[in-house]
């Protein structure tokens, strides 16, 4: 997901917003609406502005995204049922593609005039402020699932293995 791709309109009865994945990063093709609420929502802004900017900062200070070997400078971004993404390379070639059709790999290089210089259109980024590969994102959810085992398990319950805990143990939330 880009930056600019995060869903602001609320629907309705404003609890949710609305927002659309891309096809080309789906491993069905299709794209897709997605419903989000507001809460969760705030908490991506809240990353954009703190963890998010401070990767960022850092990666600047550091050169890193000048020694990138593709660097794709995003100068517009169109509206309408299809929109598309317009950008410049760093030989000052101009490129376009349809938004839904911009695989990750793609999306990875794409980056918007910051404050401070470029800064990846990418909306999760590495510590290193990249662009977090999809596949990093299993050892994410296993570091985060062994640490809610650990706070809310007790000895004897993490001793079982997961096929065979019961459900009020597989129900305990965080």
């Amino acid at each position: 997901m880009l930056t600019f791709e995060l869903p602001t309109q609320r629907l309705r009865h404003g609890r949710y917003c609305h927002g659309r994945t891309a096809g080309a990063v789906r491993r069905s093709k299709n794209s897709r609406v997605f419903y989000a609420t507001v809460d969760a929502v705030g908490q991506v802004e809240v990353y954009i502005q703190s963890e998010r900017a401070w990767a960022i900062q850092r990666a600047q200070a550091a050169g890193r995204y000048e020694r990138l070997p593709v660097m794709r400078l995003i100068t517009r971004v169109t509206n309408g049922r299809h929109p598309t993404v317009e950008w410049v390379d760093r030989n000052g070639v101009a490129g376009a593609r349809e938004l839904s059709r911009l695989g990750w790999m793609d999306r990875q290089s794409l980056f918007l005039e910051g404050a401070e210089g470029p800064e990846p259109a990418y909306l999760w980024l590495t510590e290193q402020g990249l662009p977090m590969a999809p596949e990093r994102w299993n050892g994410v959810f296993m570091t985060a699932n062994l640490r809610c085992e650990e706070t809310l398990l007790t000895e004897e319950e993490r001793k079982i293995t997961r096929d065979f805990r019961l459900a009020e143990v597989l129900g305990k939330s965080p």
